[in-house]
């Protein structure tokens, strides 16, 4: 039975009607790259730096860890899109078609050069192309081939951007069966026995989406499917994406280490400054892109949580909250460490340091396989407002207080979120998970913050005001904000932390003493 009503792409006037057709013959032995990741144009080598450092899991480790190679000891990982595509098109029903397109590049300010491209991450899942403008045809069904549509560049532009590569080269690059060039439409259809009515299962049901081909035009579109088979394939991750965060998470464990011993040796550094420094790197270690804008608040701004103007020093014994990760392979680290800017934590805020980490030590503890997450976060919002009563910051009983909303002041926001191809990654209940399976990546990312805006209106309510013991709020305001976070691979007996940055207070300060 069908999961939703599929709707009809009516034929335009005067179109030509798909019809049955002669599959073209199998390729599959000639494929070239089956699983590897793709950028159809040479690049240098990619520098793997193994883990060197101690686990993150490890909370009473004090000794400094050094920074990692910067030349390649083993080869590095990539995940398998072969894989991947068996996955996803296995849930669908045979004799239908899949339809994915790549994203569109995005001029900048209208015709100066093009913005850095990302690509799509359902079409990144099942091809590996980086490049804009492609798409994918498959069939469903036993030896239903893979074919590649490729965007024909005008000759012209051979002078600007390079020559394109052939179909074979394409085809050898990617492991697609059979490519085609996008004013080639009718032998791809062709390639996978397209007929009129036929389904084709896309990630969206805009119809702008589609090509302009009028052979597309008699295909009935199910937007729906697809979406949910992606979303719970791409939820667990086959140990070799699990490998790929797992490198993503060393190359920016170095990064933010880098970041604690520049802003030791540069008393008052700009949060611009350390954010370059992040960037560069991570690119010097061949991670070429970050998974989303660094977050880099010091002081007061370290209470804005997704702060990202980046403008202000950081001074004297201010924390530093920095939120940054970058990606390989598509897939990206997301890492939170907080560090004194001057290299030492003052009394108040190891205090609220400590409390976090507390929380999260006992949060990845009790990560596994079947484990209920969002009782995890539960859990957590209680021992982070029984930290805040042993503090002297809130009074009365913990649970009482939670059932107050007195958490939600403090720590505003989720536990942690799924983690892959995207950083609030896709699964079947959206990126929160409810019930932890072998192979989900999630981030664990309590915090403590002292935001105005929700503090404010706070001391204000009948309820929530009884709570809050107002002088000892103002006296650890100065704080800002702690957020501690780590990758959490679920595994079949219980969790692996990717994430191999230092992050007790005694590392902290043994590494920025350099």
């Amino acid at each position: 039975m069908s999961l939703c009503a599929i709707p009809t792409i009516v034929a335009a006037a005067g179109s030509k009607a798909l019809r049955p057709s002669r599959r073209l013959p199998n390729r599959r032995g000639s494929r070239g790259n089956r699983g590897g990741f793709h950028t159809l144009h040479p690049s240098r080598p990619v520098v793997v730096v193994t883990a060197n450092a101690a686990s993150s899991a490890d909370a009473t480790s004090t000794a400094p860890v050094a920074s990692p190679p910067r030349r390649p000891e083993n080869p590095a990982p990539s995940p398998d899109h072969a894989q991947h595509r068996a996955a996803v098109l296995g849930q669908l029903p045979a004799g239908k078609l899949v339809y994915v397109p790549a994203g569109k590049a995005q001029t900048r300010n209208g015709i100066e050069g093009h913005a850095r491209f990302r690509q799509e991450p359902d079409f990144l899942y099942l091809t590996g192309v980086e490049e804009p403008g492609y798409a994918a045809l498959f069939g469903t069904g036993e030896d239903a081939p893979f074919v590649l549509v490729a965007p024909r560049q005008p000759a012209e532009m051979d002078v600007w951007c390079g020559k394109q590569a052939t179909p074979d080269e394409i085809r050898r690059a990617t492991g697609a069966d059979i490519v085609y060039f996008d004013d080639e439409w009718e032998k791809a259809l062709d390639a996978v026995d397209a007929l009129e009515g036929q389904t084709v299962f896309t990630p969206s049901h805009d119809a702008s989406q589609f090509p302009s081909d009028p052979m597309f035009q008699g295909l009935r579109a199910d937007s729906v499917c697809l979406q949910r088979v992606t979303a719970r394939a791409r939820s667990v991750k086959s140990p070799r994406e699990v490998e790929c965060l797992r490198h993503a998470n060393n190359v920016s464990s170095a990064a933010h280490m880098a970041m604690w011993r520049a802003a030791a040796r540069t008393p008052g550094i700009n949060e611009y400054e350390l954010e370059a420094i992040f960037a560069a790197e991570t690119m010097m270690l061949g991670l070429k892109h970050l998974g989303y804008p660094s977050i880099v608040g010091a002081g007061r701004n370290a209470a804005t949580l997704h702060y990202e103007r980046n403008d202000q020093p950081c001074v004297g014994s201010d924390l530093v909250l920095v939120d940054a990760g970058a990606e390989w392979q598509g897939y990206t680290a997301d890492i939170t460490r907080t560090f004194p800017a001057n290299g030492k934590f003052e009394s108040k805020r190891r205090d609220i340091y400590n409390a976090v980490l507390d929380v999260q030590n006992t949060a990845i503890q009790a990560m596994g396989p079947g484990v209920n997450w969002r009782m995890i976060g539960d859990a957590a919002k209680v021992q982070t407002v029984q930290a805040l009563i042993d503090l002297g910051i809130v009074r009365g009983n913990a649970r009482d207080a939670v059932a107050a909303g007195v958490a939600g002041l403090f720590l505003p926001h989720s536990l942690g979120h799924l983690l892959g191809l995207q950083v609030h990654d896709v699964g079947p209940s959206g990126p929160v998970p409810d019930i932890l399976l072998a192979g989900m990546v999630v981030t664990c990312e309590p915090g403590i913050y002292f935001v105005d805006g929700l503090l404010e209106p706070a001391f204000q309510d009948p309820i929530l005001s009884g709570f809050l013991v107002r002088d000892e709020v103002e006296r650890y305001r100065e704080v800002g904000g702690v957020r501690i976070e780590d990758n959490i691979a679920i595994t079949a007996v219980g969790h692996d932390n990717l994430t191999t940055c230092p992050k007790t207070v005694e590392d902290i300060e043994a590494i920025m003493r350099g």
